[in-house]
């Protein structure tokens, strides 16, 4: 089955929360995903996550019970593990690519604390930002980025123009402030997959 591609043009924004499986309770990072989740439903914005635990599972619990649609995004072969209840629609991917293009797809993305899957959808999202005029903002939550950004800035080629393009927040309220911003700046892309 292929991940769907017809979208309601008039749907609200579509925002991606990207973050590690093993983060779990009593991390005070599943309390702030969790928050996130709900201030995003609260808005009555649609939240796509992996579709999997740990933080992508507090986003999408807190984004369902405040009332909020919520997306998953699972993979085919992950026999081995169980999409979150909390998610509302499935979609699945046979690939990284499909789950990368969905991604791409939404009006922002917001990076929590994670691993190399989180690093790299983030890479991908802000490389899309580089060079498409209507490429997904990107919000990095968490204190932890901004000290990741010196590094790549020291150690990669990387420069001001490509740091403008991303977004580090330092918490919840400040991360709702920018986004609602960057959204209130551009059309909405209504969650439509490219290609």
């Amino acid at each position: 089955m292929a991940i769907s591609s017809s979208r309601d043009e008039t749907a609200a924004p579509l925002i991606g929360v990207i973050g590690s499986a093993r983060i779990e309770r009593p991390d005070a990072r599943w309390d702030e995903a969790y928050e996130l989740g709900s201030a995003l439903g609260a808005r009555g914005w649609r939240v796509m996550t992996g579709g999997y635990g740990g933080l992508m599972e507090a986003a999408a619990r807190g984004a369902h019970e405040s009332g909020g649609p919520v997306i998953g995004l699972p993979m085919r072969e992950w026999n081995e593990l169980t999409p979150s209840r909390w998610c509302g629609e499935l979609r699945w991917a046979a690939d990284y690519s499909e789950r990368l293009r969905e991604l791409l797809a939404c009006d922002a993305v917001i990076a929590l604390a994670g691993g190399v899957g989180t690093l790299t959808e983030a890479a991908v999202i802000w490389s899309a930002l580089q060079t498409e005029a209507d490429a997904a903002h990107l919000i990095l939550l968490g204190a932890h980025w901004p000290r990741l950004l010196e590094v790549f800035t020291a150690e990669l080629v990387i420069g001001p123009a490509d740091l403008g393009l991303v977004h580090p927040a330092g918490d919840v309220e400040q991360t709702l402030r920018v986004l609602e911003e960057l959204l209130d700046s551009a059309p909405a892309r209504t969650g439509r997959p490219r290609g």
